[in-house]
């Protein structure tokens, strides 16, 4: 038996001999978090342009640098609306970017009154006005940043390719309060277009005209309207999830769905400004 256990304490000492010495005081360094597990706020800038309009290729390169700036972060979509802005100019400005939901965004919040460029930051109100100049972008959206996130979006889709039709279900997660209805939306946005567009900055292109600018971020439609549909007709508390599900079938031939995204926001009935943010692409 004297002779089992210092065969055993003779092995223990062998093992421990073996193994590394971990100095005092024992700390291990935390794995960093996951950007993909990160609840995050996200921003929708809605850049309102036109390829008549000189002064707008600055306005969405101001875009692309916050894009850059905050990347995931950050969702664009280019409201290309009006005829004095967007309209049909031949013969090189034919391309036709103006959408039913440009027209009525544009006809509700006025923007085309201020002239173009201009654009909305979550649609909220800053200094009385939800319209906002491009030289303010980058500062008020670092500046909505500071806050946590509202809500979370987490957008599942499939696309059919025989029948042109995408089902998407939108599942969202509450952090706060709200009293007011609560709505959502899903925009259809198009990238890499190519045509025509006035430009007055030579930093940016060309000038007068660019001839083969890249429009991106082109509001081409939407799965349920201008307004959406409402998520929750009473408000929700925090803790709540919601979900809702939608089906669009695309039948503008025109439309390359391999450069497609979907924007899906949920926003406040009640002021229209927006809670939270998701894109993901169409196929």
């Amino acid at each position: 038996m004297k002779n089992l256990f210092r065969i055993f304490v003779i092995f223990s000492i062998v093992a421990a001999a073996a193994c590394d010495v971990i100095e005092a005081p024992y700390t291990e360094t935390p794995e960093p978090p996951d950007p993909e597990d990160t609840i995050v706020r996200k921003i929708l800038i809605e850049d309102f342009t036109g390829h008549l309009c000189p002064n707008c290729p600055g306005a969405a390169e101001k875009a692309h640098m916050i894009l850059e700036a905050y990347p995931g972060r950050v969702i664009v979509t280019a409201v290309h609306a009006t005829s004095t802005f967007a309209g049909y100019q031949p013969p090189n400005y034919t391309l036709d970017l103006i959408s039913p939901q440009s027209t009525d965004l544009d006809n509700y919040f006025n923007v085309s009154a201020s002239g173009y460029p201009k654009g909305l930051i979550n649609r909220k109100e800053f200094d009385g006005s939800v319209i906002v100049d491009p030289g303010s972008w980058s500062s008020l959206v670092a500046q909505l940043f500071l806050s946590e996130p509202d809500a979370d979006i987490n957008v599942t889709r499939t696309f059919n390719s025989g029948t042109s039709t995408v089902d998407l279900t939108a599942k969202v997660d509450f952090f706060k309060d709200f009293s007011s209805p609560v709505m959502i939306s899903a925009y259809l946005t198009e990238d890499s277009l190519v045509g025509y567009q006035k430009n007055s900055d030579p930093a940016v292109g060309l000038v007068p005209e660019i001839p083969d600018y890249v429009f991106m971020h082109v509001l081409r439609g939407s799965m349920n309207g201008t307004w959406g549909d409402t998520l929750s007709a009473t408000g929700v508390t925090a803790g709540t999830q919601l979900s809702k599900s939608l089906s669009y079938t695309l039948t503008n031939s025109t439309w390359n769905k391999d450069r497609m995204h979907i924007v899906v926001f949920i926003y406040d009935a009640a002021t229209l400004e927006v809670i939270q943010t998701e894109e993901i692409r169409m196929k």
